[in-house]
């Protein structure tokens, strides 16, 4: 007797925008292969697609004529069940069609096999260590390649080698056919994810501090279940090895671990700690890695080869097998919200939900934690710790807070952005062969040009902002929409040749400072100069550490979790950039630069110094960071939220309306407007016109809901589905954007 098997349907996600999914029948062969979260083939629109199966149903929803898969991915794309239910969740979070969460979190392209470009790699044989020495005087060229060789542990770049000599592969040839060396041939991605750095794999030694962090994070881990716990470490206290403690201790249960970092300049160096520990078991994952990269990084992944993952928020969405934990490092940082291109998730909120899902412990550390977490430390709803003393008794720097204006009326130079205490202490710090890390917020060369005359401001054809001077290429840029100009000549408003340049950016600093230390190697780290060459985060950090330059300039990616030994001086330019922007949390961010940038000073033997220069020296974000008073300034912060609602007190939302046709965006913001204020769960700030008032020829209108923490869903619950049809829609060319939790508000 044949058994007939019932029909399956499998309801599919796309990547599109639409939040439609898609009905189709499961073929009998693949009925024990497809599952909620399998990765399909279908035809769609008469193109083969890949989705994503969202339900299995054994009716369809669809009554028109349903045609069949034509086939699975599994093998290759393969979702596990706490990623899966993470997509979802962020699906219906943030309003996001959930096609287009797993295009964000899914590399798709990874459905067509990308062949990397071979490169040679060389290393030295045992034979080759016992023959150093027997090689003729004839030889040198040889016996220099196997004493350069012999100090690697690992294989290097054969191209590495043409320092030595330009005919370095026919004399490695001759070298291989010895058997002193083995030459193999790895695609371009080989070395990115191997150990070949020069390190000596030893014990950690936690101090009293460490010890009692990590016994108490461990005593939840006994439970194997969902717990959150935080390290509120002073800078320089040595969190990293409480995390290398705590993956050793999730590694040996044949579990794995995510780490998640900020900003991607953090990834080498975190990275290379870990390795020093795990070796060949660790991977790096961020938007930086070529298409190839990703490809084989992944591949290695559902193999099994790698059992912690260190990158950026999209590392949050590697396929892990047996995942045992999170950890979020630096939390507080805004870089964890994606606000470019939705979905517009936070990386911190929905790493508590994997971990939720998962049912394995979540860590985090931060020494400024966001107002969010340190607001769950009163409440008591998490596992805090804390770390007082700096690791390996290394001292808090001193530091001091200049008041240039001062400085100015007592010099009677109001250009000069280098204050006399400043100057001195690069001297000093040069004089005894220590380095230097100086900051300012501003990239470019100049913030505006201005005509003396009128005093008007050269602004962006595009945008509501002022255009920046980039001296490199000797052009006016805007930094929201990359438009380009020349510098002008004589004013558009009045005819007048009196053009000025006012404001400093990093550029400038960076010339000036060559005009005042001749001679002066430096090191410029921000968006332009890490985009200019391949690697350049991870080869400016590199250099910096091998003391190839004195001086690390840089905008708020050098302010934190960067470790230099020799650092012993920290200048902050101006306090001032980002303080005074229409956003409620501009105070918060300002004490959490000003914290960080100064931690990276004296965390070694060395003792250290940073000098903050401001026009406002008694701005109270200032004050407490220069004297690191973190509870002083919380409670005040936490205060004043209070009084205005405003997270963590309430959950807030934005809405914001985009088009060229100023109008008819104004029409639809107030659409929405009717749309919610008649509902007695939110305060509603609005509608009015955005603080950037036109981004890339869009014109911008928002408005923000409060509404109370312990209603989470009150959007959803009351205007999911008009609130699906107006971000879906495209009518008269208006975008709705919606932002659930946003970090600003600009």
């Amino acid at each position: 007797m044949t058994l007939i098997k019932s029909k399956k349907y499998a309801q599919v996600a796309f990547p599109l925008t639409s939040f439609q999914n898609f009905t189709y029948s499961i073929p009998g062969d693949l009925i024990n292969q497809i599952k909620i979260g399998s990765c399909v083939k279908a035809s769609i629109r008469r193109k083969e697609r890949i989705g994503f199966v969202v339900q299995i149903t054994d009716r369809p929803y669809f009554k028109g004529k349903i045609i069949d898969l034509n086939g699975s991915l599994e093998k290759d794309l393969s979702i596990p069940d706490d990623l899966w239910l993470t997509i979802k969740w962020i699906s219906y979070y943030y309003f996001c069609s959930i096609g287009k969460v797993i295009k964000a979190a899914i590399p798709l392209s990874f459905k067509n096999e990308i062949r990397s470009k071979e490169i040679l790699y060389i290393k030295i044989t045992q034979l080759g260590l016992e023959n150093i020495e027997i090689l003729s005087k004839k030889s040198t060229i040889q016996k220099k390649i196997l004493i350069l060789l012999s100090k690697k542990k690992d294989y290097i770049r054969l191209s590495e080698l043409k320092i030595i000599s330009s005919s370095i592969y026919s004399i490695c040839r001759k070298l291989s056919q010895m058997k002193y060396v083995v030459i193999i041939k790895k695609n371009e991605d080989f070395n990115k994810h191997r150990n070949f750095y020069e390190f000596d794999k030893k014990h950690i030694e936690l101090n009293l501090d460490q010890k009692k962090v990590y016994q108490k994070i461990t005593d939840n881990f006994k439970y194997n279940k969902f717990s959150v716990s935080y390290i509120h470490g002073v800078t320089g206290s040595g969190k990293t090895e409480v995390y290398i403690k705590l993956t050793e201790n999730i590694l040996t249960k044949n579990k794995t671990v995510i780490i998640l970092v900020p900003e991607i300049a953090l990834t080498s160096q975190i990275s290379m700690r870990f390795k020093s520990f795990f070796g060949n078991k660790i991977a790096t994952w961020h938007s930086r890695l070529t298409a190839s990269e990703k490809f084989n990084t992944w591949k290695e992944i559902k193999r099994g080869v790698y059992s912690v993952i260190i990158g950026a928020r999209s590392a949050l969405f590697t396929p892990m097998k047996d995942l045992g934990l999170i950890i979020i490092d630096e939390e507080h940082d805004q870089s964890f919200k994606q606000d470019r291109v939705t979905p517009y998730y936070h990386a911190r909120n929905t790493a508590l939900m994997r971990a939720k899902f998962a049912g394995i412990p979540i860590v985090m550390g931060s020494a400024t934690p966001s107002m969010e977490m340190y607001h769950q430390k009163i409440t008591k709803n998490i596992t805090w710790t804390k770390i007082k003393t700096r690791y390996a008794n290394a001292s808090f720097p001193e530091i001091k807070i200049v008041d240039m204006m001062a400085q100015m009326k007592k010099s009677e130079d109001f250009n000069s952005y280098l204050s006399v205490e400043l100057r001195d202490a690069i001297k000093n710090c040069l004089n005894r062969n220590e380095q230097v890390i100086l900051m300012l917020n501003q990239r470019g060369f100049s913030k505006v040009q201005q005509c003396s005359s009128c005093g008007e401001i050269i602004n962006c054809k595009n945008c509501s902002v002022s255009l920046k001077f980039h001296k490199k290429i000797n052009k006016l840029v805007c930094h929201y929409c990359d438009f380009k100009t020349n510098i002008l000549q004589l004013c558009r408003f009045c005819n007048s040749s009196e053009m000025q340049f006012l404001g400093t950016g990093t550029q400038r600093v960076e010339e000036d400072l060559l005009s005042v230390f001749p001679g002066l190697n430096i090191l410029r780290m921000d968006i332009d100069s890490v985009n200019s060459v391949e690697n350049s985060h991870h080869s400016i950090i590199k250099k910096f550490e091998n003391r190839e330059a004195e001086i690390l300039l840089g905008t708020q990616m050098i302010a934190k979790g960067l470790d230099f030994p020799n650092v012993t001086l920290v200048g902050i330019l101006n306090a001032d950039v980002g303080l005074f922007m229409p956003d409620y949390r501009a105070s918060e961010r300002t004490f959490q630069l000003i914290y960080q940038v100064i931690g990276r000073s004296g965390r070694h033997q060395k003792s250290g110094k940073a000098l903050i220069q401001t026009f406002n020296p008694n701005e109270i974000s200032i004050v407490s960071a220069a004297n690191q008073n973190l509870k002083s300034f919380y409670n005040i912060m936490l205060a004043e939220r209070n009084e205005l609602f405003y997270p963590p007190f309430s959950r807030l939302s934005r809405f914001v309306c985009l088009g060229s046709d100023k109008t008819k965006v104004k029409e639809k913001i107030y659409f929405i407007y009717d749309l919610l204020r008649k509902n007695k769960d939110f305060k509603i700030l609005g509608p009015s016109i955005a603080p950037i008032e036109k981004i890339n020829n869009l014109w911008r209108y928002h408005i923000l809901i409060k509404y109370d923490l312990d209603k989470p869903h009150a959007l959803h619950r009351n205007f999911s589905n008009q609130i699906s049809s107006i971000l879906n829609e495209n009518s008269g060319k208006i975008k709705v954007q919606l932002d659930v939790d946003p970090l600003t508000i600009i």
